[in-house]
């Protein structure tokens, strides 16, 4: 009898006692949840205190001047290819057409939109968002061994973003110069604009009709204007398609990249669907004004669009491209934090200089 009140005594006991640590856990959840855990602080690198000489900017300024000089040269002074025709060749047999986006047109969109466009929207984060960091990324150039100057993130994100989107339009625009001298095709309206001595219509043989014309030998061009018929033997690739592309199709990849926040909606696959609209609207006039063939619109709109996805992506390392607009910077806490958890100050002293403290603002 004892011993059966003992047990139930005892098991009792252990109910009361697994009630209390259950209430106690649940207690110390309820308190750890008001207290959240401490982040820890990222890892001083490289990457937050990056440091350059004033040779960097020099180079890159004589690698786009030299660029520059190439594509000049390729564009005004090089001869292209001179390819011959038939008379049964129908493509090249269309009416002269004035352009429908001028070259000046296609100029200013592909280079002043996307430039335009990304300062604004690097004044406007840096104007409006007060989450943009300001100590924790620093640039340290070296103007000499005396003199040096911190240069902010935003400073060097626009250096960034417009060297190296000349450097790919540059590039875009001289291998573009390049493939057209090379090739030397002649345009859909070369006949128009060559008007040709070897009269096609008085040919009575199929022969003659269809064999080959070498200019010099079976023909030349009665065109005086030197400049028209040079420009009429450089139809491949499309140099508007090629230009166009590459500035469109960077602008877009940068508005994926930098217009990222959840509150604006589809607002920014708007503006990219846009863009695109009127990158196809400047290839398809090429063809309609019967200033390009359809496969010189295509080889142009793909090798425009591959420079610039190549530049953004590998040497502008978009990657890497965190929402602060830092390149070559990586974000070692989520995009989001909970309230609780911002505006936290971590302290740490700096590996290279022990007398220096380095501040992490979240």
């Amino acid at each position: 009898m004892h011993q059966t009140e003992n047990h139930a005594f005892l098991i009792s006991n252990l109910n009361t006692l697994s009630n209390q640590s259950q209430e106690e856990e649940q207690e110390s959840n309820m308190l750890a949840a008001q207290f959240p855990q401490r982040i820890n602080p990222p890892v001083v690198t490289d990457q937050y205190h990056h440091s350059e000489t004033i040779w960097r900017v020099i180079l890159d300024i004589i690698s786009l001047i030299i660029l520059l000089i190439i594509t000049i040269i390729s564009h005004y002074v090089a001869k292209p290819f001179t390819r011959g025709f038939f008379c049964s060749d129908t493509s090249i047999q269309y009416p002269y057409e004035n352009n429908t986006i001028p070259t000046y047109a296609a100029v200013i969109l592909s280079i002043c939109l996307p430039i335009f466009w990304m300062w604004i929207t690097e004044f406007c984060k840096r104007s409006y968002f007060t989450w943009y960091p300001r100590r924790t990324f620093i640039t340290r150039l070296e103007l000499s061994e005396t003199h040096v100057v911190y240069i902010s993130p935003f400073v060097r994100n626009l250096y960034m973003l417009t060297v190296i989107f000349f450097y790919g339009y540059l590039a875009t625009w001289v291998l573009t110069e390049i493939a057209k001298n090379f090739v030397g095709e002649l345009r859909p309206h070369f006949r128009a604009v060559c008007n040709p001595t070897y009269n096609c219509s008085a040919v009575t043989s199929l022969n003659q009709f269809n064999s080959y014309l070498q200019y010099g030998i079976d023909y030349t061009c009665q065109n005086t204007d030197v400049t028209a018929v040079r420009e009429a033997r450089r139809s491949f690739f499309s140099g508007h398609a090629s230009s166009i592309f590459f500035g469109l199709t960077w602008l877009i990849m940068y508005i994926h990249v930098s217009w990222s926040w959840r509150h604006l909606g589809i607002l920014s696959n708007l503006f990219q669907v846009g863009l695109a609209i009127l990158a196809f609207y400047i290839g398809y006039s090429r063809i309609s004004d019967y200033q390009h063939h359809w496969q010189d619109i295509l080889a142009g709109g793909i090798f425009g669009s591959f420079i610039a996805f190549f530049t953004f992506k590998f040497i502008l390392n978009w990657h890497h491209y965190s929402t602060q607009f830092l390149p070559y910077t990586a974000s070692h806490l989520p995009r989001t934090l909970p309230i609780n958890q911002r505006n936290i100050n971590y302290v740490q002293m700096n590996p290279n200089n022990e007398h220096e403290q380095i501040h992490y603002y979240f």
